[in-house]
C-alpha cells in the first residue's frame, strides 16, 4: 500500500511539471494570442480600474490632508486674534492722535491769549433736562470755577457757567434760548444781543438781536463778544452771519448766525477765570 501510494505521487508530481513546461513553451510561442485574449479584458476593466484608482487617490488625499485642515484652522483663529490686537491698537493710536491735535490746539490757545488765565477741563456730560445746550465739565469750586465765567475753545466762545459744585459746573451754551451775549459785528462795530436758538433761527444757529436798522450787515460778517454786560470778555469769536433781516415794523435788524463752535463734538474747554488781573464771574 505504502509502495502504491508513493507511487501515485510521483506521477502526480510528473503530470504537475509536464503541464508547467507544456504551458511555458506554448506562451513563448503564442504570445500574441494571449494579448489578443488579453486586450479585450483589460479595455472592459480599465474604466473601473480608473474610476477605483482615482477615488482610492482622493481618499489618501483626504486623509493626507485632514492634519493640515487642523492647523489651517488654528492658523487662522491666530490670525484673526492678531488682526483684532491690531485694530484695538489702531484705534488708541487714532485716539492719541485726536487727543494729542487737541491739546496742541488748546495749547496754542492758551499762548495766544496770554491776557486770560485760563483753566481747562473736560466735557463729562450733558443735561438730562436739556441735552443739546447745557454740558457739564469737570472742574468747579476746587478749581477757582464761579458762576458765569466764559467758556471758550480753539474755535470761539462756547457758553459760560451757570452753576458750580465743589469739582464740577454747568455750561449754559450760547444756542440755548435763555442765553444772552452782548455781540458786535467785526467789520461795522454794530452792537447787538445774541439771545440763542429762537425762531426764525434753525437749530445749531443762533439769533442776533437789536442791530440798528442801517447797519450795514452781510453775509459772512464775523461776530465777535462785544465785552459789555462783565461776563464775556471782548473780542472772543462768536460766528458769521448767514443772514440779515429787517424786523418788521421795528427800527432795528436781526441777523442769523453760525456759530463757530461745533457743539456736538465738544470735548476740551477753557474757562476764563480772569483777565489782566481782573477776577471773572459772580461772587458766592
Amino acid at each position: 500500500m505504502v509502495r502504491l501510494f508513493r507511487s501515485k505521487r510521483w506521477w502526480f508530481l510528473a503530470l504537475i511539471l509536464s503541464v508547467l513546461i507544456f504551458t511555458i513553451n506554448f506562451t513563448a510561442k503564442n504570445k500574441d494570442l494571449f494579448n489578443r485574449l488579453g486586450l479585450p479584458v483589460i479595455t472592459a476593466i480599465s474604466p473601473a480600474q480608473k474610476v477605483l484608482y482615482t477615488a482610492s487617490l482622493t481618499i489618501k488625499e483626504g486623509f493626507s490632508t485632514i492634519p493640515e485642515m487642523f492647523a489651517l484652522k488654528k492658523q487662522n483663529e491666530e490670525l484673526r486674534k492678531q488682526v483684532k490686537e491690531l485694530e484695538q491698537y489702531k484705534q488708541r493710536f487714532l485716539e492719541y492722535q485726536r487727543e494729542n491735535i487737541n491739546l496742541r490746539s488748546m495749547l496754542g490757545l492758551k499762548q495766544r491769549n496770554f491776557q486770560y488765565e485760563l483753566e481747562a477741563a473736560e466735557v463729562i456730560g450733558r443735561d438730562p433736562g436739556n441735552w443739546f445746550n447745557v454740558i457739564l465739565i469737570d472742574k468747579g469750586e476746587n478749581n477757582g470755577i464761579r458762576k458765569d465765567m466764559a467758556v471758550i475753545t480753539d474755535q470761539g466762545l462756547a457758553g459760560y457757567t451757570i452753576s458750580v459744585g465743589k469739582n464740577y459746573a454747568k455750561v449754559l451754551l450760547i444756542t440755548d434760548d435763555r442765553s444772552s451775549v452782548s455781540a458786535m459785528i467785526e467789520r461795522t462795530r454794530d452792537n447787538g444781543i445774541l439771545k440763542g436758538t429762537i425762531d426764525p433761527a434753525p437749530r445749531g444757529f443762533v439769533k442776533m438781536v437789536f442791530l440798528p436798522q442801517e447797519a450795514n450787515l452781510v453775509k459772512g460778517d464775523v461776530v465777535i463778544s462785544s465785552g459789555l454786560g462783565g461776563i464775556i470778555p471782548k473780542g472772543i469769536i462768536i460766528g458769521e452771519v448767514v443772514e440779515a433781516k429787517k424786523e418788521p415794523y421795528d427800527l432795528m435788524q436781526y441777523a442769523i448766525v453760525r456759530p463757530e463752535v461745533d457743539f456736538q463734538k465738544l470735548e476740551q474747554v477753557f474757562v476764563i477765570k480772569s483777565q489782566n488781573g481782573n477776577q471773572g464771574g459772580s461772587n458766592p
